[in-house]
């Protein structure tokens, strides 16, 4: 099989976005699970906050000066308040759970299970997205390591 030059960059493109997503993830749940447990977490997740927030107007700088313009804010809609504060729902969700005794190699793997399966539903209600036999598959062998994991 030969890929032309943009299949080549799409097809690398849609792996390296995954690894990005399960290295940040990795970070992500490390640096939760090791925030000192007397630091203020609302503080803790301003420094954070303002660290990504620094982070998103310098690459908006460096990529595409015009949507930093009126006519740039112009384009967003809901969702950008909504994904605001789901992140803070997930940032202060993982930080108090850790710090409550959830241990980081089952805590995130029972928060991303359900996720999933919440997320499967809303697919099919809402953007028309149907699950295959292998994904229904997939649902089954979530639900089973759902039960294992909080089996007592």
């Amino acid at each position: 099989m030969h890929l032309a030059g943009t299949d080549v960059y799409l097809h690398v493109m849609f792996y390296l976005t995954l690894l990005l997503t399960i290295a940040g993830s990795v970070v992500y749940h490390v640096a939760q699970k090791s925030t000192p447990r007397g630091a203020n977490p609302f503080l803790s997740l301003a420094v954070s906050f303002g660290t990504a927030a620094l982070a998103c107007l310098l690459l908006l700088l460096a990529t595409d000066r015009r949507s930093a313009s009126s006519q740039g804010l112009g384009q967003l809609n809901w969702t950008s308040l909504a994904l605001g504060a789901s992140v803070l729902a997930v940032e202060v969700g993982f930080l108090l759970a850790y710090r409550n005794g959830w241990r980081i190699n089952v805590a995130s793997l029972i928060s991303n299970s359900v996720v999933s399966l919440v997320l499967i539903v809303i697919a099919a209600l809402f953007f028309g997205e149907r699950a295959s036999g292998r994904t229904l598959a997939g649902v089954g062998l979530c639900l089973g390591g759902l039960w294992l994991l909080l089996g007592r």
